[in-house]
């Protein structure tokens, strides 16, 4: 389900806790899509069983309402405190990715993510075109214009329930 607004996000939030369920990174270069991503939620719920229909898209605008507002980033369990010391700021975007990724179940698209979340470990990690870094971190990269546009999502998903499964029974 693609995530539009506050309201959607609360609902998500209060739908169960799923910290540390697994997460799908999707690098899309510098074209985001977040009709390919709301897909690849959309696919999860109808075939991922133990996800009980709570995968879930954020759009960038909706990542970067929920990082500009303190009350929303505690509702994700960030806390806001003032830099001081040795310490730097961190930027209130990257707080949030890391927080979604650690919550779990939801498709990440957003440009400064795939940096960020490469070394989280119960995530999956799809690109659509070769990434700036050559690909090493990624799971599967797929040619966006090798396949019908209607194709990518359904692969990326069932990949990830494939990775899934082999994580499992690891």
């Amino acid at each position: 389900m693609p995530i539009s607004t506050l309201t959607d996000f609360h609902h998500w939030l209060l739908a169960e806790e799923t910290a540390g369920a697994p997460f799908i990174l999707l690098d899309t270069g510098d074209v985001a899509r977040p009709a390919c991503a709301a897909a690849i939620a959309r696919h999860l719920n109808e075939f991922d069983e133990s996800s009980g229909g709570n995968w879930v898209s954020l759009g960038s605008e909706v990542i970067e309402t929920i990082a500009a507002d303190p009350a929303q980033r505690r509702l994700l369990g960030l806390v806001d405190s003032a830099p001081s010391g040795p310490t730097p700021h961190i930027d209130p975007i990257t707080s949030v990715l890391v927080a979604l990724a650690h919550r779990g179940r939801i498709v990440i698209n957003h440009p400064s993510a795939t940096d960020l979340l490469a070394e989280i470990p119960h995530g999956f990690r799809a690109a659509l075109g070769l990434p700036g870094d050559g690909g090493e971190h990624f799971h599967i990269i797929l040619d966006p214009n090798g396949f019908p546009q209607r194709c990518l999502a359904p692969l990326v998903a069932d990949s990830f329930l494939e990775w899934l499964h082999h994580q499992q029974a690891a």
